[in-house]
């Protein structure tokens, strides 16, 4: 009997980490999961460091940006899109899935192209309150469209079932002060943790980088994730108060230390803070699809769940005063942790893989 499903999505965290949540439930039931994304994405270095089966198509997004880099490679994208589109049926003739999931990003849209050529069911897991280009082309052919915002439902015509989104399993709180203490901060002092999403937030990194004395001024500890891209200009920051790394592993560790988070709105983030209960500033990506950040970010600040920045209003310090003032009222830190939970659903994964087990069974 076929068991294999595949799982498309990834180019950021935001989209991969999803598909490996749903990927590692739905091992459980004994399907065997095999992932697509893309050559260009982060996906492309986990795969590979975690022995995951998997195939990567030689896909990248539409370029917004103005380059020349860019013009080539959106050029270059009418043939790309064929050759990956050839790609993702070779693999479903190969393979004869059950199932096809797509959980965004520009990896996730052709093998679901390709499973309806050939009438496999496919479902799309939404993460965002606005729903992505590839959710709504495709929406009033998929199966079931799972959501991690109701809102998402208003813009989407088909089959939505409201479930949260996708968590990795091994996400958990520990105490605060051991948590500090062995990540090798002090234990007394305030720590906040920075984490631009899975490829580091250049304009952020710049910016904490260029004011780095308000930290240091003020006695702040910084648990810093910068991305790939940028740790070789940040390693000239030597203090034992701020630790600089690419790309935290243990998030639990790094969640559970932190007393205040500086951090991207992507939906994936919100949903992880939401179940670790953290006091959250979030400086939503201006470039964003929709300007869905921004509309997450704000969502949660009507809700007293967070506190929303805009990129912009960096330049007025904006940031620096908002940490002051978070840092000098208590009360307001536990109402944002207090409020920000409301937004978790610890079961989401089960409810995602329960929906896809009534599709296929």
């Amino acid at each position: 009997m076929n068991n294999s499903i595949f799982i498309s999505g990834g180019g950021t965290g935001g989209h991969l980490f999803p598909a490996i949540s749903i990927g590692n439930e739905l091992i459980k039931h004994n399907f065997s999961i095999i992932y697509i994304g893309s050559k260009y994405g982060i996906e492309k270095k986990y795969f590979k460091d975690n022995n995951i089966k998997h195939y990567l198509l030689n896909i990248r997004g539409i370029q917004r940006h103005i380059s020349i880099k860019s013009i080539l490679i959106n050029i270059l994208f009418p043939l790309r899109f064929i050759l990956a589109y050839l790609s993702s049926i070779f693999l479903i003739i190969k393979y004869k899935p059950k199932l096809i999931i797509g959980t965004g990003g520009y990896a996730s849209g052709l093998p679901l192209l390709a499973g309806i050529l050939f009438k496999i069911p496919i479902m799309i897991q939404e993460q965002n309150s606005i729903p992505g280009l590839i959710t709504r082309k495709l929406s009033r052919k998929t199966n079931k469209i799972l959501l991690g915002f109701k809102e998402a439902e208003k813009k989407l015509h088909g089959n939505c079932v409201f479930t949260g989104n996708p968590i990795m399993s091994n996400l958990k709180i520990y105490n605060k002060s051991e948590s500090k203490e062995n990540l090798g901060f002090d234990t007394n002092k305030k720590l906040i943790l920075i984490i631009g999403g899975s490829q580091g937030a250049r304009a952020i990194n710049n910016y904490i980088y260029e004011n780095i004395d308000f930290f240091i001024e003020n006695n702040y500890q910084l648990y810093w994730q910068c991305g790939y891209n940028d740790i070789k200009k940040f390693n000239k920051i030597q203090k034992k108060s701020i630790k600089i790394i690419p790309f935290i592993k243990d998030m639990s560790k790094a969640y559970s230390s932190a007393d205040l988070v500086i951090s991207r709105a992507g939906a994936i983030s919100i949903s992880e803070l939401s179940i670790m209960k953290k006091a959250t500033i979030f400086i939503p990506l201006p470039s964003a699809a929709d300007n869905h950040q921004e509309i997450n970010s704000k969502f949660l600040a009507q809700k007293k769940a967070c506190i929303s920045i805009h990129q912009s209003n960096l330049k007025n310090r904006d940031l620096e005063k908002t940490i002051s003032n978070l840092f000098m009222n208590n009360k307001k830190l536990e109402e944002l942790e207090n409020n920000i939970k409301e937004f978790c659903n610890k079961e989401s994964t089960k409810l995602i893989v329960n929906e896809i087990l009534k599709e296929i069974k």
